[in-house]
């Protein structure tokens, strides 16, 4: 049958609206599909901003282990060379970072557990041989068909939370060890105020004036050494509480040297210890200055106590560069070897009567050592038995 001229006209026309409509359709669809691109591109850069400025690394792999995305902390976290990262092969990766660990056989046995149990969680802690200490995380990917598309890996820097976990659990060391300090070296004078004062108030008619006299003295040299006690006691729990403040200045050390041997002269004579000192009269010290005449004071005293009578003590300044030595020596009784590597740790403390029987807590290098470190410098000692002991520290200057 053949059609007329209209009717191939009208076809024809036909033809044309349909091409025009889907040219129409075409054109709308492009541009929806240019629309979703440029969003998914947005959503992709605005993902990866997220990614790289998070505080954690995280990695993503397959159900074969293979990388898919890694953020930027995960690389700087373990020191990821650049041809590592862009290779996708994770074994290189694995390589690199197990040399990192201390255990790397811990750290390659979670992976293999992983992927013999593809649906389980884990957790652990990982120690770098840079002394880094991550907790490393892994979970699988579910999808809402229930199957596994891969796993993630997050490592989280622990480090500074490990430092104050030890530092708690040293505290609490120290805590325990200074209440027994206190309560054992409080004990005896508070027995003998006791005793004492006791005898005193129900028989006091039964002594002598020099009886009495003499009870009074020892009821007051305990009261002294109480004192004595608690002021170190003090001085030290506000080194642990941090309620010392160091505020450096410059110094003039013989000043305070000079100073500090006056303040303890009277204790000094009446042994009939000479006390001398040698420093250049314009030497300076980057100092706090409260705290430097605590360290001196405590090892001048120290020296003073362990010192026979008339014996000498010697307190020493010398410069080189930026770093200023201080000593103080004397010819006294020495340290017994066994105790001269414990003498700055608080669970070693102990104290040691001195050649006139005065007491003390013990407490007092371990301040020392407290103020020198916040000075950043360092403290020794040398001892001979018999012979003397020379405590040296550190000052900038």
């Amino acid at each position: 049958m053949e059609l007329s001229k209209q009717e191939l006209i009208d076809q024809l026309d036909e033809i044309k609206q349909k091409y025009t409509a889907l040219e129409t359709k075409y054109a709308e669809e492009t541009d929806s599909y240019k629309n979703t691109v440029e969003d998914l591109k947005y959503k992709l850069m605005f993902l990866e901003g997220i990614a790289n400025s998070a505080i954690d690394g995280f990695l993503v792999v397959n159900p074969f282990g293979q990388k898919i995305l890694q953020n930027k902390r995960t690389i700087d976290l373990w020191k990821i060379p650049e041809e590592i990262v862009n290779d996708p092969d994770g074994l290189k990766q694995v390589h690199h970072v197990m040399g990192m660990t201390v255990n790397p056989q811990q750290f390659v046995q979670e992976i293999i557990n992983l992927k013999e149990h593809p649906d389980e969680k884990s957790r652990d802690e990982l120690e770098l041989v840079d002394g880094t200490v991550l907790d490393r995380y892994s979970s699988p990917v579910i999808g809402p068909d229930g199957k596994n598309y891969g796993r993630i890996w997050t490592f989280h820097d622990i480090t500074e939370r490990k430092k104050i976990e030890k530092q708690l659990v040293q505290l609490n060391r120290d805590k325990d060890k200074f209440i027994s300090i206190l309560a054992h070296d409080l004990r005896n004078p508070f027995t003998t105020i006791e005793g004492l004062s006791e005898l005193l108030t129900k028989d006091y008619q039964n002594y002598t004036i020099d009886q009495i006299n003499e009870m009074i003295n020892i009821i007051y040299d305990s009261v002294k050494k109480t004192r004595i006690l608690l002021e170190d006691t003090l001085q030290w729990e506000n080194t642990k509480s941090y309620k010392n403040t160091f505020v450096p200045s410059v110094v003039k050390l013989c000043g305070v040297i000079n100073e500090v041997i006056e303040i303890l002269k009277p204790s000094a004579n009446l042994k009939k210890i000479k006390t001398n000192y040698t420093c250049a009269e314009d030497m300076q010290v980057n100092s706090d200055i409260y705290m430097l005449k605590a360290i001196l004071r405590n090892l001048l005293s120290n020296s003073i106590k362990f010192t026979n009578p008339d014996g000498e003590i010697i307190i020493s300044a010398n410069q080189e560069g930026s770093v200023t030595t201080v000593s103080v020596a004397d010819n006294g009784i020495g340290i017994e070897p066994e105790f001269l590597a414990n003498l700055f740790d608080l669970s070693s403390i102990h104290s040691t009567k001195g050649t006139a029987n005065e007491t003390g807590t013990g407490l007092g290098l371990l301040l020392c050592k407290e103020f020198v470190e916040k000075h950043n410098g360092k403290i020794w000692i040398d001892s001979i038995v018999n012979k003397g002991t020379k405590v040296s520290f550190t000052l900038p200057g």
